[in-house]
C-alpha cells in the first residue's frame, strides 16, 4: 500500500470512530471519495480518473468544512441574540470568528461567505466585502 493510500484509509478511520451512526457508503460521500457532477442532475461524477491524492485532498477539504462549521455554530449560539445591531467586525470579535475569517478571506470565498451569513450578514454586505482587498 502507497501513503497515500494509507493516509485515505486512515482518514475514513477517524471519520468512522467521530461518527459511528453512520453507514459506510454515507461516510464515503460525506467525505467526497464519490459526489455528484457540478448541476443539477444529480449524477455521481466519474472519480476513476482522479488520483490519490486528488481524492485525499477532496476528503481534507471536506473535514475542515465540517469542522469549520461546527466551530461557527458553537460560537455563535450563545451571542445570536445579540448580534442584531451589531457592525460585522464586532459581531467576527465577539464570536470569536474574526482570525477564521480573515484566513478564509484570502484562501476560501465560501468559507469566508458561510462565515457572514451565519453571523446574519445581508448576501449584498458579503458581496463586497469579499470583493475588496
Amino acid at each position: 500500500m502507497n501513503p497515500s493510500h494509507q493516509k485515505i484509509i486512515d482518514l475514513v478511520s477517524e471519520y468512522m470512530e467521530r461518527h459511528p451512526e453512520q453507514r459506510f457508503a454515507q461516510i464515503l460521500f460525506n467525505l467526497r471519495i464519490n459526489e455528484f457532477k457540478e448541476g443539477t442532475d444529480f449524477i455521481l461524477r466519474d472519480i476513476y480518473n482522479d488520483s490519490d491524492e486528488a481524492i485525499q485532498k477532496r476528503m481534507q477539504d471536506q473535514l475542515i468544512w465540517f469542522e469549520l462549521q461546527q466551530k461557527v455554530n458553537r460560537n455563535i449560539k450563545e451571542f445570536r441574540d445579540s448580534l442584531p445591531g451589531m457592525t460585522v467586525n464586532e459581531r467576527l470579535y465577539l464570536t470569536n470568528l474574526m482570525d477564521d475569517f480573515d484566513i478564509y478571506r484570502l484562501s476560501n470565498k465560501k468559507f469566508a461567505a458561510y462565515i457572514l451569513r451565519e453571523l446574519g450578514v445581508d448576501q449584498e454586505a458579503i458581496d463586497q466585502i469579499l470583493s475588496s482587498k
